[in-house]
């Protein structure tokens, strides 16, 4: 399990290399729980990703599945939801695990906020 996991840690710091502008990300089991999320995240702030997201991209690939009447076609790619304020929340469904990750698309710097509860980009509103 220890390789598994050095292997998951690599993956996961080569993606977020390669895309600057991603600021968090949360990869879920086939449960819904949070099992590794961005060192930047509170744990509490994952799992309330983890418990609304999961319930979201399920009740997605049900209406997709009821919309396109088969299996064949109604596979659930993934989710995009973009924000006012310039972010942008992707999920992505592979085997038994779900990967939500949270982009920067305003162009600008992000900062943290202390609470730990969020972020903004400045200017953005």
């Amino acid at each position: 399990a220890g390789a598994q996991t050095s292997e998951v840690d690599g993956e996961l710091k080569s993606f977020l290399g390669k895309f600057p502008t991603v600021i968090g990300y949360v990869v879920l089991n086939s449960d819904g729980i949070p099992v590794k999320h961005h060192e930047h995240m509170p744990y509490q702030r994952a799992v309330m990703y983890a418990a609304l997201l999961s319930d979201f991209v399920n009740n997605c690939k049900k209406c997709l599945k009821d919309l396109l009447n088969g299996p064949a076609e109604s596979e659930l790619a993934n989710v995009r939801i973009r924000t006012k304020e310039g972010t942008e929340i992707i999920c992505v469904t592979v085997s038994e695990y779900t990967f939500v990750v949270i982009q920067n698309c305003t162009g600008k710097p992000w900062v943290q906020n202390p609470e730990g509860d969020g972020a903004t980009g400045e200017g953005a509103g």
